[in-house]
């Protein structure tokens, strides 16, 4: 797994020595309003949680988990990004910052360098992520990164509560047409 750098912020891979900070950021109320489950209980269990994600791989070894710690410029992580990999060429992505960096744009940059970074290291071709649909932070941040809402047929193999939506961003190359290309 690679350490990604932008001019403005490096993800780095996530390691059990980053639970003490990352134990801080997640403690922080308002992560959890749209999200189905708690803070962590303690540094321990984060540790223990960050060992079994260090494996990068899935008990069965049918996905890839790949989780980086975002660590913008001049400042402390803020927060964390993370795609699950199937063979299908297909990755569920997320992003969990501290409310204190919303609106900073860590959040966007994070996702687009990860984006990339899926296409060319992983070959992946879609990405989903699911969102509350009450969370308009979320929802507006999908949409600059160009995610469109799920089709019927990409919602038929997931098990969303009626309060979640699914979108789905293709990260395949588009072609460029060129003057040998065109119909004469």
């Amino acid at each position: 797994m690679q350490t990604i750098v932008t001019p403005e912020l490096t993800l780095e891979p996530l390691q059990t020595s980053h639970a003490e900070a990352m134990f801080e950021l997640l403690r922080d109320p308002a992560i959890y309003e749209y999200l189905d489950y708690s803070p962590p209980a303690s540094v321990e269990y984060l540790r223990d949680v960050y060992a079994r994600l260090e494996a990068r791989r899935s008990p069965d070894g049918s996905e890839a988990w790949l989780n980086w710690v975002i660590h913008p410029r001049d400042h402390p992580l803020v927060g964390y990004v993370q795609a699950t990999v199937a063979s299908s060429r297909s990755a569920h992505v997320a992003y969990v910052l501290a409310g204190r960096y919303w609106g900073h744009g860590y959040a966007q940059c994070a996702m687009r360098a990860m984006l990339e970074h899926l296409a060319l290291a992983y070959d992946v071709e879609r990405c989903l992520a699911t969102v509350e649909v009450g969370n308009q932070r979320s929802l507006r941040l999908l949409e600059r990164l160009d995610f469109s809402p799920a089709a019927a047929r990409d919602l038929q193999r997931h098990h969303l509560s009626t309060t979640e939506r699914m979108f789905v961003r293709s990260l395949a190359p588009k072609r460029k047409h060129d003057a040998d290309d065109r119909i004469p």
